[in-house]
């Protein structure tokens, strides 16, 4: 049977202020739930408990609704199921860690998971909250990413577009500029050229020519 680990994926505040890694998962598949209680080195904890949370809200407080516990003082201590559970839970040996088999969209919502103390030390509590989704779900999600694709190349056209335009009349603007400085520079510059002056004695018209300027 194989065992899917997923990466947290982002962190969200928990209730009590700690961080509560979040998990994803599809309909069907196996999961596995660290345990995020900030276990302390040294400190033989007398049990583990994990139980699935209702959020509290303004109107109702935290509610706790037990899996299972297990005792870790003794070496092969068994499991106990609370009573109520209908589903399939464990714990993986050795761990303190959930394997939630064969998840479905209902097993989706928060976790915690309690460590009990012995004297002299503070108990220890994590949440790490699971979201399973079903085909629909995936298929809708796939959708809107396609969708987010499209939207981005669309923008980067866009852009590409807007940056050619720039550079078109930017680069415009340059050479009407150089044409036109140089233009102004060619009628400063000094002309040689020969200055004739022809007389037509004739009928008392006198005709000059002025000197030729080249641009």
């Amino acid at each position: 049977m194989a065992i899917h680990y997923y990466a947290l994926a982002w962190l969200t505040l928990a209730v009590t202020g700690a961080v509560r890694p979040e998990i994803f998962s599809m309909k069907g598949e196996d999961v596995i739930l660290r345990c995020e209680a900030s276990s302390k080195p040294g400190v033989l904890y007398r049990s583990v408990m994990w139980y699935k949370v209702t959020e509290e809200s303004e109107k109702s407080p935290r509610l706790l609704n037990g899996l299972v516990m297990k005792k870790l003082t003794k070496i092969k201590s068994r499991l106990e199921i609370y009573k109520g559970v209908t589903r399939h839970v464990e714990l993986l040996e050795n761990s303190t860690n959930l394997f939630l088999p064969n998840v479905t969209v209902e097993d989706s919502g928060i976790y915690s998971c309690f460590l009990s103390a012995p004297l002299g030390h503070q108990n220890q509590e994590g949440d790490v909250h699971l979201t399973v989704y079903d085909d629909f779900t995936i298929e809708k999600l796939e959708f809107s990413n396609d969708d987010t694709i499209y939207i981005v190349a669309l923008a980067v056209l866009v852009m590409a577009l807007l940056v050619m335009y720039i550079s078109y009349v930017s680069l415009r603007n340059i050479y009407q500029n150089n044409k036109k400085s140089l233009k102004d520079s060619l009628w400063k510059m000094p002309h040689r050229g020969k200055e004739l002056i022809v007389t037509l004695q004739s009928k008392n018209l006198v005709c000059k020519t002025v000197p030729e300027v080249f641009v």
